[in-house]
């Protein structure tokens, strides 16, 4: 008992969230006054990882090339380490002036201050600390490691340390912040958002693991091997690319194909078979789509890395490696008889090639709204691959997915919603709302004229340093394209919380004379503006709204000139469960109350308004209604 407290409490100090809250406050308040110190940038990584699977141990290290690309000279670097043990060293002479081991904050005083335009080569090796039977200081997996470079040092100042929430920091007595500048904050745009003090780098790796594995970095393999039991892996990437790299490590099978002069390679665990045909579908598809509809496709090879789930149930976009979870995509089961069951192995194959334009193509500005053009740029990519596959038909539930989880995730924000061209970096708006918003925006103003302003916009940004882009550049792009008619669109979805009430009250049908169906369709529709902490709004600009009397209850709208689809669908088909689309058209609504007269051809089984849930709408199930025959209704 005494040794199983002293390895937990001394030899790895244990902080209690308290602890670690002051540690933050502390951090804060003693470095933060070095975030606007100058320091150089990186520009090249030269680096090698050693995995030793059989004992999970690591040891690792690179040579950083960094430059003064300031105007002034730079004579302290400041650097953030690991609480990895890591030796530094640099062709220059240099005395460490500072080291804190609780904030792993170290500086350098420069024995000659670097010049503008002048270079130093900063290298350093590390390794895990020894493995216990109570501790595991080392990430290595026995099969399937998934190392990520920030384990590596940085340089400068680092926010990320500090504390985000307000309340905490009004506690604390700490300057009001914001989780990213605005867009137009001096500086905003000099930096992306990825960060690591770096714009577009030179990369290589070597990185060695045992005789029985493979290992794999972001690049291409310029030469392999063997030295004892050990194999050795050099891969050097041709071109630049940002400062976001991977190294892994396992016994794979690969399944490869060459698709229009691109090599697809899957690394997977050898039993690990049951999807791989669907990421193959999604590379094949996504290629096409996005190198037809954005900019061409900047590498010669696409990888996916199957780790094991115990990293965690996601997948990552590195320069043409992606390395992707066991848990959503290798042991996925899809059940292809589920007319509802949504193929996300293919869609997040789809959704992370995507990240190939939107972030590693082009990358957004370290400002609120950077992640649009990353993470809902992708999602929508990868919706229109799942349509293209599936039909439009798949969208309905995924669209009304992604619909329920951002209005749940909104009700618990603690710092306040933001509109998607501000968020930041907030997952369920980037992720959930932006592939909602950005898949009716292609569907309102039609999906060439949408995929024209994403063309011209990664080829006005492909591989561009400083400034880097904001969003509300896209969004202005955005506006230059839609009618005024639609203007409204872009205010609702883009720059402000809006969200709707569509409600079919009622669905009825008579047959008439000529075969035909008579179709009466009566529903509300409503909008209304939210403020950051959800208080609802229904006045306009000009201070305007309008109401309508619904037995009891009084509903309020913003004033409507909306186009809002209405639909009409016969019964599903028992084979594929597909519905019928009788009819379908965006009608112009001015009113809370309306009723919908419509002549179909056939038989009507369902009608809804706005049916496949492309507005914003706070309830997503009163949107569609079985339609009735209206004598067989009368009579009831």
């Amino acid at each position: 008992g005494s040794y199983i407290w002293y390895i937990d409490n001394v030899v790895n100090e244990r902080r209690t969230g308290k602890e670690q809250e002051l540690l933050s406050v502390k951090y804060e308040k003693e470095l933060s006054k070095y975030g606007k110190v100058a320091q150089p940038r990186l520009v090249a990584v030269n680096s090698f990882m050693d995995i030793f699977p059989d004992t999970r141990d690591f040891k690792a290290g690179a040579t950083y090339t960094l430059v003064n690309e300031t105007s002034e000279a730079i004579d302290t670097l400041h650097v953030n380490v690991q609480d990895i043990p890591t030796k530094i060293k640099m062709n220059v002479g240099n005395k460490q002036v500072y080291f804190n081991e609780d904030y792993q904050y170290k500086m350098y005083r420069l024995s000659k201050p670097m010049m503008p335009g002048d270079t130093i080569m900063f290298s350093f090796t590390m390794h895990n600390k020894p493995n216990g039977f109570l501790n595991d200081n080392s990430p290595i997996d026995k099969n399937g490691t998934f190392l990520n470079g920030g384990i590596f040092p940085s340089i400068g100042y680092s926010d990320r340390g500090e504390i985000s929430d307000r309340q905490l920091r009004k506690k604390y007595k700490l300057p009001v912040k914001t989780g990213m500048p605005d867009q137009n904050a001096p500086g905003a745009r000099d930096t992306n958002y990825i960060g690591g003090n770096a714009d577009w780098i030179d990369f290589e790796a070597t990185v060695s693991t045992s005789s029985d594995q493979i290992a794999i970095a972001p690049g291409y393999l310029i030469k392999k091997w063997n030295k004892g039991d050990r194999t050795y892996f050099h891969y050097k990437m041709d071109s630049k690319m940002l400062n976001f790299y991977s190294f892994m490590s396992g016994r794979y099978a690969v399944k490869r194909e060459k698709y229009k002069g691109i090599n697809l390679e899957i690394y997977h665990h050898p039993d690990h078979t049951y999807n791989l045909d669907r990421m193959m579908k999604g590379l094949k598809n996504g290629l096409d789509y996005y190198g037809t509809n954005y900019t061409p496709y900047q590498h010669r090879q696409v990888r996916i890395i199957e780790f094991p789930k115990q990293y965690g149930s996601f997948a990552q976009a590195f320069p043409n490696t992606i390395p992707f979870s066991e848990g959503v995509g290798f042991v996925a089961d899809v059940d292809e008889n589920d007319k509802d069951a949504v193929d996300y192995a293919l869609s997040i194959t789809a959704h992370e090639l995507a990240h190939q334009w939107w972030a590693h193509q082009v990358i957004g500005a370290n400002a609120q709204g950077a992640t649009m053009m990353s993470e809902s740029f992708s999602e929508y990519s990868s919706l229109k691959i799942l349509e293209k596959v599936y039909g439009k038909s798949q969208m309905r539930k995924f669209l009304k997915e992604s619909m329920d989880q951002y209005l749940s995730s909104r009700s618990s924000e603690s710092n306040g919603e933001l509109p998607l061209m501000f968020n930041e970096n907030q997952q369920y708006i980037h992720y959930q709302k932006g592939s909602v918003v950005l898949y009716a925006m292609s569907d309102y103003l039609g999906e060439d004229v949408f995929n024209g302003v994403m063309k011209r916009f990664a080829e006005k940004y492909q591989f561009k340093s400083a400034p880097y882009p904001v969003s509300s550049e896209f969004v202005a792009d955005l506006k230059a394209v839609t009618p005024d008619s639609l203007q409204y669109l872009v205010k609702d979805m883009f720059e402000t919380i809006t969200l709707y009430d569509n409600v079919v009250k009622d669905a009825s049908y008579k047959k008439l004379p000529n075969g035909k169906y008579e179709v009466t369709i009566k529903g509300l529709v409503a909008k209304y503006r939210s403020d950051k902490r959800g208080k609802e709004l229904y006045k306009d600009d000009n201070g305007k709204k309008i109401t309508y009397k619904d037995g009891k209850e009084t509903i309020e709208s913003l004033p409507l000139a909306d186009y809002v689809e209405v639909g009409i669908f016969g019964p599903e088909d028992a084979k594929t469960g597909k519905e019928k689309v009788l009819y379908l058209k965006k009608l112009k609504v001015t009113d809370i109350n309306n009723t919908f007269t419509i002549i179909v051809d056939e038989k009507p089984a369902e009608a809804g308004i706005d049916p496949y849930n492309k507005l914003i709408d706070r309830k997503t199930s009163d949107n569609r209604k079985k339609v009735d025959e209206s004598d067989k209704k009368a009579k009831k």
